[in-house]
Formats: C-alpha cells, sequence, structure tokens
C-alpha cells in the first residue's frame, strides 16, 4: 500500500534528478555559449583592427593631398626666394659688376649650405641609432650583477650582446631564405571597407545575443543549485520521519497474517516441489539397485 510518505519521497528524489538535470543542461549551455563567444571574439576583433586600418589609409590619403596643396605653396614660396635673391643679385649690380655681384651670392649660399649641412649631420649622428643604448645596457648589466654577481662585466656584457645580435641576424638570414625557396601560396583579396562593417554589425549582433544567453545560462544554473540545496536540506530534515514510517510499514506487515501468508506462500510451494523432486530421485535410485 502507498502512502503519502512514499508519494513524497518519490516526489522530492523526481525532483532532484529534475533539478540536476537542469543544472547540467544549464552548464553545457554555457559551456557552448562560451567557445562560440571565445571564438568570434577574436575575429570581431581582427575585423575592427582591419576597419582601423582602412580608415587610418583613407586618412593617410587625404593627408596626402592636403601635403600636395602644402607642397605647392612650398614651391611658389620657394619662387618668391628667388625672386628676392634676383632682387638681391640687381642690388649688387648697382654698384659692382654683373659676376662679382653673382659671385657674391654663390658664396653666401654656399656658405650657409655648408654650415646647415654639418651642423645638421652632427646633430643626426649624435642620436644614432634612435634608442636609448646606455640605458638599456645599464639595466642588462645590473641585472647580469643580480644574477652573476662580480662574474659579470662590461666586457662580458657587451660579449654577450654581439653573440646574440649575430645569432639573431643568422636566424633572419635563415628565415628569410626559406621563405624564398617555400612556394608562395597565392593571397586571398582582402575585403572592402564595406564588407568588413556589414560583417562587423552582424557578428556584433550575434554576441550580443551570446552575451544575453550566457546571463540567461548563469541564472539557470545558480536558481537550478539553490533547489538542489533546498532539496538536499528538506530530504536530510525528512529523512528520520520517512525512516521512522518506513520501520512502521515493516513492523505491519511483520505483524499482518495476511501479508506473512502472501509472502511465504510462493516459498512454501518451491519447498513442497523440491521435497517431491527429491522423492522421487530417492525412488529411482532405488528401483535401479
Amino acid at each position: 500500500m502507498t502512502t503519502p510518505n512514499d508519494l513524497n519521497g518519490s516526489t522530492r528524489a523526481q525532483g532532484l534528478r529534475a533539478g540536476l538535470n537542469n543544472v547540467k543542461a544549464s552548464v553545457t549551455n554555457v559551456a557552448d555559449a562560451g567557445k562560440v563567444l571565445t571564438r568570434l571574439a577574436p575575429k570581431q576583433l581582427k575585423d575592427e583592427v582591419q576597419i582601423a586600418k582602412l580608415e587610418v589609409k583613407e586618412k593617410g590619403l587625404a593627408l596626402g593631398k592636403g601635403a600636395a596643396v602644402a607642397v605647392i605653396a612650398l614651391v611658389f614660396a620657394l619662387f618668391m626666394a628667388i625672386a628676392l635673391v634676383i632682387l638681391a643679385y640687381v642690388g649688387l649690380t648697382s654698384f659692382l659688376p654683373n659676376w662679382a655681384a653673382a659671385l657674391v651670392l654663390v658664396g653666401i649660399f654656399l656658405l650657409i649650405a655648408i654650415i646647415a649641412g654639418l651642423v645638421g649631420y652632427k646633430m643626426i649622428k649624435a642620436q644614432l641609432p634612435f634608442k636609448p643604448e646606455s640605458a638599456l645596457f645599464g639595466v642588462l648589466y645590473d641585472l647580469g650583477v643580480l644574477k652573476q654577481g662580480s662574474d659579470m662585466t662590461s666586457a662580458r656584457l657587451k660579449s654577450e650582446q654581439a653573440q646574440k645580435a649575430e645569432a639573431k641576424q643568422a636566424e633572419k638570414q635563415a628565415k628569410k631564405e626559406k621563405e624564398a625557396n617555400e612556394p608562395q601560396a597565392p593571397a586571398a583579396p582582402a575585403p572592402t571597407k564595406e564588407q568588413l562593417i556589414q560583417r562587423t554589425k552582424q557578428r556584433r549582433e550575434h554576441l550580443k545575443t551570446l552575451r544575453d544567453d550566457l546571463e540567461n545560462y548563469s541564472r539557470e544554473v545558480q536558481a537550478g543549485a539553490r533547489g538542489l540545496v533546498q532539496n538536499a536540506k528538506y530530504s536530510v530534515k525528512s529523512a528520520p520521519l520517512t525512516a521512522l514510517d518506513g520501520g512502521k510499514k515493516l513492523a505491519a506487515n511483520a505483524t499482518d497474517p495476511e501479508t506473512l501468508q502472501a509472502r511465504w506462500k510462493p516459498f512454501a510451494a518451491l519447498a513442497t516441489a523440491v521435497g517431491a523432486i527429491m522423492l522421487f530421485l530417492g525412488k529411482l535410485f532405488r528401483r535401479n539397485k
């Protein structure tokens, strides 16, 4: 006979199984959405960078047009300078011969060009190469001292840097030779800016949907976990009562004659059949003797 406690226990067990299945399904959905999100995000960033490059290229073209206009202005400024030189020449010819006036101008321009060129060359040479070599060397030297102590010297560090530079140069050369010997696959046509914008819009909408799905799945996991915890707490609280009901039911069945008769009748029939078989075998064995 089924009691209300049995029905409640069965219902709680089914609720626990259903809660576990819901939690598993939600966790699986979260994992799947996370995989798709991690696969789409790098592609989205790559396309955004490509769009940024195209925009920079467009701005570069516009900047080039502006630079062309600036060059035209510079050309006319140069014409103005030439006109000033002619004006200075005409002024010098008023009290010097023509060749002397031209020679004076040539000497002045040549002297200015030589001075400016030497000053600029020294300034550029003083800054080559364009990196803080002394600071970098000091940092590497300090790191070497921390690792090796007094064994590290500036000469040793310079020698190690030279060896690393040679190895790096050899590696670059080997890489270039390898790339030159390998067959080059035809490059795929680059997408246009409009195609990239359309693709990023579609992927952005997909990312929004995935993000919303992740949030919903996470809420389902949390709700399922809370339900499991509540069911587990209720099961723990109701365990003594369930055990007591089971004991009472077992005692009632043990004292009920009808129940005992119904339970032991198959065993009695089996014992009778076994006895009959053994008696038949005994008679058969004596007859053969």
